[in-house]
């Protein structure tokens, strides 16, 4: 767990990258019967006519046009030109609990304050000073099951113009504890737990 807000994203991170359940529609320049559309499934692989499934997970469209060119151009075709397009994206969604709930989608820079601001804001039952960004880690975000890494975020800092304001990535998972509990690491298990503030020996604050 990390006292303040996530480092921002490299340009790179903020490049789209094709995931599991994206539904893409790939078109090959003069030959209809081999464009197609469909979504990649669990694994990461696309299925196109008579090409068979392809590996495009954690491919931008360009990597993944070329990868295909290639293997069209080393069996079928010569010189071919494809088009790789994302029609919908399963992967650049943002989740909010506790006490603001929904999910939505984002493109390009999204900051926190502005994924809190188009739900409504933070309600008067939320705890403004500790909202919890949770994100995949580096090594596992491609992966199927990724390990998660927290972020207890000053929202209301943000709000005043004292804490930057982050910006976020797909699948990063927002959580708003309620205003009548306070959040603490637990090391043993390794997660954040809440609790109700009422015994002070108990009691920890940020």
């Amino acid at each position: 767990m990390t006292i303040g807000p996530p480092p921002d994203p490299s340009l790179d991170d903020l490049v789209y990258r094709i995931g599991p359940y994206d539904l893409l529609r790939v078109d090959v320049f003069g030959v209809e019967e081999m464009s197609s559309a469909g979504r990649v499934n669990f694994q990461g692989y696309y299925t196109m006519p008579l090409v068979g499934s392809i590996s495009v997970n954690g491919l931008t469209t360009d990597e993944a046009e070329s990868e295909i060119e290639r293997l069209l151009g080393s069996r079928y075709l010569r010189n071919p030109s494809v088009s790789v397009h994302v029609e919908e994206t399963a992967n650049m969604n943002i989740t909010l609990s506790g006490k603001m709930n929904g999910s939505l989608q984002i493109s390009g820079r999204t900051t926190l304050g502005q994924v809190l601001a188009s739900s409504g804001g933070v309600p008067p039952v939320g705890k403004k000073r500790q909202v919890v960004i949770f994100r995949a880690t580096d090594e596992t975000r491609q992966t199927p099951n990724p390990q998660l890494h927290a972020y207890v975020v000053d929202y209301q800092a943000i709000l005043e113009g004292k804490l930057r304001d982050p910006l976020l990535v797909g699948n990063d998972r927002i959580y708003v504890p309620p205003s009548a509990l306070a959040l603490f690491f637990d090391p043993w298990l390794g997660v954040l737990r809440t609790y109700s503030p009422v015994d002070v020996q108990k009691t920890v604050t940020f």
